[in-house]
């Protein structure tokens, strides 16, 4: 909704200046308000007991277990795909990156080109916007416990 009210805005910065203040008021808006839902499910997810486990993965009910081998003399297609490869640090980061190009800086950056009446800066908020969505769906697939990822990040 806010990504697609921002890129109306940069739009209409080209095709009807008129209109820069009508649409940047109501992005800023909606960006607002899903910013706000964004944060409450990051909330509330941060809270809920994880269903999947390495056990509920493999099928087997037992309290500890080991894998000796990944039962491949190379990697495989499961090893390659089910697997980020990104570090802590950068695993922790990016809902902090994601957040800042999704939220403040294109409301910032849509408020100074709206102000300057920059077609420029606002098409700019848009891609910075854009390029914060890409890092929020790699941060939502990452964070996933699907039960096969669990089995293949354990052996990785």
């Amino acid at each position: 909704l806010a990504s697609g009210f921002l890129l109306a805005t940069a739009y209409a910065a080209y095709r009807a200046p008129a209109l820069i203040y009508f649409y940047g008021v109501w992005t800023i808006i909606a960006t607002l308000a899903v910013m706000v839902t964004r944060v409450a499910s990051l909330i509330r997810n941060r809270r809920l007991k994880r269903k999947s486990s390495l056990q509920t993965a493999i099928g087997v009910r037992h309290a500890r277990i080991v894998q000796k081998s990944q039962g491949f003399m190379g990697g495989s297609f499961n090893t390659r795909e089910f697997f980020h490869g990104a570090t802590a640090w950068m695993f922790r980061s990016i809902k902090w990156i994601f957040l800042a190009l999704v939220f403040p800086a294109p409301v910032a950056m849509l408020f100074a080109g709206m102000i300057e009446r920059s077609p420029a800066l606002i098409t700019a908020a848009f891609v910075v916007q854009y390029l914060g969505l890409l890092a929020e769906r790699w941060f939502f697939f990452a964070q996933a416990n699907h039960p096969q990822n669990l089995y293949y990040q354990t052996i990785s």
